[in-house]
């Protein structure tokens, strides 16, 4: 998003209170935001802080289970709806 609207990197980091660092390994996926760094994004962005939530939640997903093989079935599971056994 930021590279999109040409906006420097330390724009964005002041705007969500966070370093220039944590920002750049945010945008490599390196490192996830905290939910109310999160909310400042959005903020800045105009988008709404629940998709900017989910994007958050999906990346923390993926950074702490992307090597697990049973990853796809767990999105399978959550799409599925509440479990009822």
């Amino acid at each position: 998003m930021r590279e999109r609207k040409y906006v420097p990197l330390r724009v964005v980091a002041a705007a969500a209170d966070m370093d220039q660092a944590h920002l750049s390994k945010v945008e490599l996926g390196h490192r996830v935001p905290t939910e109310k760094q999160a909310a400042a994004l959005a903020r800045y962005f105009g988008v709404h802080p629940h998709d900017m939530e989910a994007r958050r939640i999906a990346e923390r997903f993926r950074q702490d289970f992307a090597d697990n093989p049973a990853a796809v079935k767990a999105v399978q599971i959550l799409n599925d709806g509440p479990l009822h056994e």
